[in-house]
Formats: structure tokens, sequence, C-alpha cells
């Protein structure tokens, strides 16, 4: 690719560079409406896509953009694709079959009472202080137990979890070696876990999806790595960042808080309402697989493209008033969970966690409150992005 072939100016878009998380929102907002296909430079060149129908588009469409040559921009690091994500249909379909029936909607709404003993007792650590740090003391301390939950994991190893999978994702900005230092930390772990319920199984999840056969065959290992690597990554830093943003909202959005203590109802709309305005992921990549032509620029076979899930969750085509938080709106039009055959499929379990918190944050804490002294900064990943602290105040109970 060269600059002459595509319609837009080359753009410099860096989301892992913090200086551009301030002005994030912004950007993407002058990218989708001046140049909603451009080309970056950074790490090694890459499309973005960034309206609602580009996103669609090109994540439905498996014969022109793959997920085999990777999905993260730029690169993890991990010396293993990440399984089914990493595969396009028909390989991927009998591993995405595997997982599914361990995180439908009925299979999730029986691990709700656990996931709830999580919430409260996290919550009561802090409930008498009057003040506290929902990130660390409830958005972090969450997810690792309740994907362990899942999974059957050992509690006691749920802040193992917690450190690995927090080193792996914020590992953006640093050189390769820290890179594959921090993935191979991980995945010597993983490769313990899968290999003691191999040789011992367990009455857990992880035993039954690691000792399946797939067409009659054991998965290698390195399949295997790769699909319970995935599911601990996803189901811990974006359920982070999810919670978060949601608690943020809530607190920050006029007559919100009010609206949900009257009508605890609307709390589901408002758990869709913020993964859209602020998707726990914002963006993944894919690879052309074969020359072509899209809004006047030439797309070859290897460019890597980005789809943007934040800025089409932002665009005024799709959304009305799309900056602004309204909980009335049909909110789960929005792509936070991707869409297409590789479309999250965790989805009922973050969205699960999500509620879950709400209503029991506004069950025990509802005066909770931003602290004067308290600042926002919003941290990412690779392609994650949630508030690094979120300070609150409150009576304490």
């Amino acid at each position: 690719m060269t600059a002459s072939e595509t319609r837009c100016p080359v753009v410099d878009y860096d989301f892992a560079d913090p200086a551009m998380r301030t002005v994030l929102h912004d950007r993407l907002a002058e990218l989708r409406a001046t140049c909603p296909l451009g080309w970056s430079s950074r790490y090694g060149g890459f499309w973005l896509l960034s309206t609602y129908a580009d996103v669609l588009g090109a994540a439905r469409d498996h014969e022109r953009y793959t997920t085999t040559q990777g999905i993260m921009i730029p690169p993890t690091g991990a010396s293993m694709p990440v399984i089914p994500a990493e595969l396009d249909p028909p390989e991927h379909t009998p591993y995405r079959k595997l997982a599914l029936p361990y995180f439908t909607a009925p299979a999730i709404a029986r691990l709700e009472p656990g996931i709830r003993r999580i919430v409260r007792d996290a919550i009561d650590t802090f409930r008498g202080d009057g003040r506290a740090d929902l990130v660390d003391s409830l958005a972090e301390v969450v997810p690792p137990l309740v994907i362990g939950l899942a999974l059957g994991l050992d509690p006691a190893d749920c802040g193992t979890v917690r450190r690995l999978a927090g080193n792996f994702l914020s590992s953006a900005k640093v050189g390769l070696e820290a890179k594959i230092a921090a993935a191979k930390e991980l995945e010597d772990w993983l490769e313990e876990q899968i290999r003691e319920r191999r040789e011992r199984p367990r009455e857990d999840t992880l035993s039954v999806l690691v000792n399946a056969l797939i067409d009659g065959e054991e998965m290698p290992p390195v399949i295997a790595l790769g699909m319970v690597q995935l599911m601990v990554v996803a189901g811990h830093e974006t359920t982070v960042h999810g919670i978060g943003s949601l608690l943020y909202r809530v607190v920050t959005t006029p007559g919100l808080r009010e609206r949900l203590l009257a009508d605890p109802g609307l709390m589901r709309a408002t758990v869709h309402e913020s993964l859209r305005l602020d998707p726990p992921i914002m963006h993944m990549a894919r690879t052309v697989v074969e020359d072509h032509e899209r809004a006047g620029s030439h797309l070859r076979r290897g460019d890597k493209v980005m789809l943007n899930y934040g800025a089409a969750n932002r665009d005024p085509a799709k959304f009305a008033e799309p900056d602004s938080f309204d909980i009335d709106r049909d909110g789960k039009a929005h792509l936070a969970f991707g869409t297409g055959r590789h479309r999250c499929i965790g989805e009922h379990l973050a969205v699960t966690e999500m509620l879950v918190v709400l209503q029991e944050m506004l069950g025990t804490l509802p005066d909770y409150r931003l602290a004067d002294d308290g600042e926002i900064v919003w941290r990412g990943g690779s392609n994650t992005l949630g508030p690094e602290r979120l300070d609150v105040v409150f009576t304490p109970a």
C-alpha cells in the first residue's frame, strides 16, 4: 500500500498512545466524517474502518477478511493463535460449538447465584469505609473470580489470573521481548492447568473442554492452549473495563441513578448503553485475503485492517446523538461484542456480571459518587479501554 492508493490522507492513529486517549472519540469522529477508510502507518501499517456499516460488513465478510493472521493491532507476542477467534469458518465451527453450551444465557443464569456471592463479598471489603477505588476494589476483583467459577479454577488461583492476564494485555507499548515474556508467563501457567486436567480430569468445565475430541481426535496442545487462553483473558480484562465504565456512567449521567433506583428494570438497558458508549474492546483486526476496492481505496492481499468498534458504536448514521448516554434507545445494536460468527461467546457472562454489580452497588451503596479529589484517567492495552481508577465516596453501610 502507498499513500497514493488511498482516497484519504494517511492518518496518524495509535490507540496505544496514552495521549490519544485524551482525544480519542473526537479523533475517531473526525476520521469517521472525513476519512472513514484511512491508512495508518503505525505497527507496519493498517487500514482503519470507522463507520458502523463498514465495520459490520467487514466483520461478517470471511471471504475477503480473515482472522487467521491475527486479531490484534499491535500483535500481543503470543506464541500461538487464540481459538476459535483466529480460525475462519468452517475450521472454527467445531471449537465454537464445543464451548458455546457453557456460555449460553441459561448456562450463565445457573452461575448467577455464585456471581452474586462474589460481588457481595467484594463490596463487603469496602462498604464500611466511606471511600473506595471501585476499579481496584471491585472491577478488578470480580471478573477473575467469575471466570474461575465458570471454568472451575481454584479461587486461590484467581489472583494469579488477574496478574498474568493484566500483564499480558497491558504490554501494548513495550518492546517485543517484554511482550513475549508476558505472553510466555501466562502461557506457562495455563499449560500447567491443562496438563493437570488431561492427566487427572476434574468435575469442571475446563476439564471437559481440554479433553474433548474434535472430529474424533484429541486437540493438539497448542490448540487447547489457544482456546483456554482466549477464555481466560477475554473473560477477565474486558469485563474489568466494562464494570468500571458502567459504574462511572451511572454517577456522571444526570438523573440516571434516580431512574434506576425508581425502576430497577432499566438496569439491563443501562448495561448495554454503557457497552455501546464505552466498549471494553475498542477494535479487532483482520487481514485482507484478496485485492479489492473499498470506499475508493485499493486494499491489497496481506494488508491489516482495524475494525474500530468504538467508532462504529458512535456513528450518527446508526445512533441518534451518539455521544449521549441514553438508556431509552435500542442499544442492543451496538458492536461491543463484535458480530457474525466471531461474535463474543462470553457476552451473556459479561452482561450478567455487569448487571449484578450494578444491582448490588445501588442496593448497598446507593449514594456513591465521585470523590472531589478523584481524577478519571482512561487506560488500555492493545485494544481495551476503561477507567484506571474510580475513586468514590459514600455513606458507609
